[in-house]
């Protein structure tokens, strides 16, 4: 028996000692996730595992009576400072609110208070004296409230080793080794106390299964910096923003991946697996990775991901010492930016070009007018007023053509239209003289802004007539497949024009065109996301307008 106690007082000091340098370690933490919670833990641990050691040192005296019940004071403050710890841990803290604390308290004074008023109940223990047998010298016989308290606090042990287990089964492979560690540190003591509960052992070995405990809290806190990162804060955030995020370590491993990084990449379970594996199928991604992760500074590059313009960021991750463990990559999309500032350029450009026309285009048909005016007053011959009238309808085209396409900023209000009806409602709006109108799209639709739809008909009706002459044919027709239409007219087709060149803002090759009217087609076309091209054919001219989708 001898043997046998010096074996378990020996192992109480080692938890004793134990337990104090990991205490030590949380306290330097406290400020931290769990740091708090993890520090009352282990101070409880070492007040039970003194208290267990003193009633074995002074056996069957009334000290060893005093630190019997003593050491339930450790027992009670343990179990809901490591339900505390768990909740944190777990990402929870929100939980962790005074009157939870309040609750969690409640038990702890109740329960203590009548353990140190047992005498007058007996409902801690029926039967607590000294009798000079076993290691403590004393017999115990528990009351109904004993059971009543174990019960409380396997169920307070069992909501926080649930809460961690969850989490571990649901944890990264950037935290499996810290999850293991406190998994195995809250199991091991929690089955001693039930193995010693249950075969009546003389020795409870829970207080030195705590040793386990603060083995590996000192491992978590030393090795892995435990209580310097916040798992769940990865959880909550990294899955749910929409940047493509990707962290690797130092060897090239991935070891964790957002959903958005996941989807962008093509990829599923790539955690474990060498980055080379995940950016493998995205063109000069590779390189572009081992350019950019090298050293402490953060860096960026752009690259082409499928259909995406992507830019990939590294930011190093570094530890306590400085050193870089890893390296996080964030993939942010700029297609939607591109197309911005693609847009935007083009507008300025055509800013440019419209202070082109007002300067020179608008001051020449004015300067024609302030002329003949001029000779009008002094020889009034009516072939001048009819110059004059020719330069002012030229402005008045100018104007409505450059307001039509200041305006193709607004948004489009799209509906399924009908293109004849369109198409007939567009003819009766331009000074058609002889020409003729045959339309070729009965029931034909398309999802279009009527408005925008109309001045597109109107443009190429005009074209038409001014290019091919006032008695000049003009077909309307859907498309092979109904995948667009056609307006086709029998006019001189693009004679000298060039038909890579007519959608040109500006290009004419009449004296009296604007030079804007089919650069109007193809802005509204591109608006609707369309694709419209010219084709000299055989006696006349020809535009196709491919919307992509089967027309209705």
């Amino acid at each position: 028996m001898d043997s046998w106690l010096a074996v378990y007082q020996a192992g109480l000091l080692v938890a004793i000692v134990v337990s104090i340098v990991a205490a030590k370690l949380a306290w330097r933490h406290r400020d931290e996730r769990g740091g708090m919670p993890l520090t009352v833990v282990l101070a409880a641990e070492i007040g039970w595992a003194v208290a267990i050691l003193v009633t074995t040192v002074f056996p069957g005296t009334s000290i060893a009576l005093a630190a019997n019940k003593a050491l339930l004071a450790g027992v009670v403050v343990l179990v809901p400072a490591l339900v505390v710890f768990a909740l944190e841990y777990t990402g929870r803290e929100s939980l962790v609110t005074r009157r939870l604390l309040g609750a969690l308290s409640v038990e702890p004074v109740v329960f203590m208070a009548l353990v140190w008023t047992n005498e007058a109940h007996g409902l801690v223990w029926k039967t607590l004296r000294i009798d000079g047998t076993g290691p403590r010298g004393l017999e115990t016989v528990n009351g109904p409230l004993f059971g009543v308290h174990t019960a409380y606090s396997y169920l307070l042990l069992s909501v926080a080793v649930l809460l961690i287990v969850v989490f571990a089964l649901r944890s990264r492979y950037f935290y499996q080794r810290q999850i293991a560690a406190i998994v195995l540190a809250t199991l091991v003591p929690w089955a001693a106390n039930a193995v010693s509960l249950a075969l009546g052992l003389e020795y409870d070995l829970t207080p030195i299964a705590f040793t386990v405990t603060g083995v590996a809290f000192t491992w978590a806190v030393a090795r892995e910096e435990f209580l310097d990162i916040t798992p769940i804060a990865t959880e909550v955030v990294f899955d749910r923003i929409d940047t493509a995020v990707v962290v690797v370590d130092t060897a090239g491993r991935v070891v964790d991946i957002n959903e958005s990084a996941r989807e962008l990449l093509g990829v599923s379970d790539i955690v474990g697996e060498s980055i080379d594996e995940c950016l493998g199928a995205v063109p000069d991604a590779v390189s572009v990775y081992e350019s950019i992760t090298d050293g402490h500074e953060p860096n960026t590059q752009d690259l082409t991901v499928g259909d995406r313009a992507v830019r990939m960021e590294s930011s190093p991750l570094v530890d306590r010492r400085d050193e870089v463990v890893g390296y996080a990559l964030i993939m942010v999309d700029l297609t939607e930016e591109r197309e911005r500032e693609a847009t935007l350029t083009r507008r300025n450009e055509q800013l440019d070009r419209f202070v082109g026309v007002v300067s020179h285009d608008l001051r020449n048909p004015l300067q024609v007018a302030a002329g003949r005016l001029e000779h009008a007053r002094r020889e009034g011959k009516p072939e001048q007023f009819a110059a004059v009238e020719r330069a002012h309808s030229r402005m008045e085209r100018l104007i409505e053509d450059l307001l039509t396409l200041a305006r193709q900023n607004e948004d489009l209000d799209p509906e399924q239209v009908e293109l004849e009806v369109v198409a007939k409602s567009a003819w009766s709006y331009v000074e058609t003289g002889a020409a003729t109108l045959e339309l070729d799209v009965e029931g034909v639709t398309v999802e279009a802004d009527p408005d925008r739809m109309s001045q597109l008909f109107e443009n190429l009706f005009r074209n038409s007539i001014e290019h091919g002459g006032e008695d000049v044919t003009v077909i309307v027709e859907g498309l092979p497949a109904r995948r667009g239409f056609a307006v086709t007219d029998d006019g001189s087709g693009f004679d000298k024009a060039d038909p890579e060149k007519v959608f040109e803002d500006g290009y004419t090759t009449t004296r009296d065109g604007t030079g804007f009217g089919l650069s109007i087609v193809a802005e509204i076309a591109t608006q609707h996301g369309w694709a419209v091209s010219a084709i000299d054919v055989e006696d006349g001219a020809r535009i196709e307008v491919l919307t992509g989708e089967a027309t209705a």
